[in-house]
């Protein structure tokens, strides 16, 4: 491959993730101006959304700069799924937040700081997963060690997410509430999943380049 297009490439991708860890890092934001202040939430949702728009325009740069270099098809279908992957971290995250958006559903107490120390442990998995983006493109070989990072943080979000959302049901609540609350941690929970499809990708892009 050309390599002018490829660090073009890289560059296009760092940026794009650093929008999508923007993005994700207003979550916890968001979530306690939603259990405060309804209307600083619908602000920060818009914020969110504005910069998951920025995120989108990353992504469509970095296909432009692919599709415009003389890169081997392996290769540049291994740059658009990450692009594409990278992408649908911040999609969860707005998506999350749009559940509450939409819905306006009460936290119980008895969740609400639990749902909070969830998404503080989501954030840190999609800082994690961009010093992974960040650290393999300079040496491919630490791509395996930062990855199983991102790994275990999901894990360890998995169980949490798993345990609210056993705790939602066994509530004295509305059943529509249940639905809606799940619905929402669940969605919290794909941000975490969606960051380590992205960090497979990466071990196997650095991988072929053994």
């Amino acid at each position: 491959m050309v390599g002018g297009k490829e660090k073009q490439a890289v560059e296009g991708i760092v940026k794009h993730m650093e929008l999508v860890h923007n993005c994700c890092q207003r979550l916890a934001t968001t979530f306690s101006a939603y259990l405060e202040d309804r209307e600083l939430f619908k602000k920060s949702v818009a914020e969110m959304r504005e910069v998951e728009t920025e995120a989108d325009e990353a992504r469509r740069h970095v296909e432009l700069v692919i599709y415009s270099g003389a890169f081997l098809p392996i290769h540049r279908e291994d740059y658009l799924d990450l692009a594409e992957l990278i992408d649908k971290v911040a999609d969860d995250a707005v998506s999350a937040m749009n559940v509450l958006s939409i819905t306006g559903v009460h936290i119980p107490d008895e969740i609400s700081e639990r749902i909070g120390g969830l998404i503080s442990k989501t954030i840190d998995s999609v800082a994690a997963l961009q010093r992974c983006i960040l650290t393999s493109f300079e040496d491919r070989r630490k791509a395996g060690p930062l990855a199983r990072k991102v790994e275990d943080l999901e894990e360890q979000i998995d169980g949490e997410e798993f345990d609210i959302r056993s705790s939602i049901f066994s509530m004295d609540i509305d059943g529509y509430d249940k639905i809606i609350l799940n619905d929402f941690v669940e969605k919290i929970g794909n941000v975490s999943d969606s960051a380590e499809d992205v960090t497979d990708r990466i071990v196997i892009m650095m991988s072929k380049r053994e």
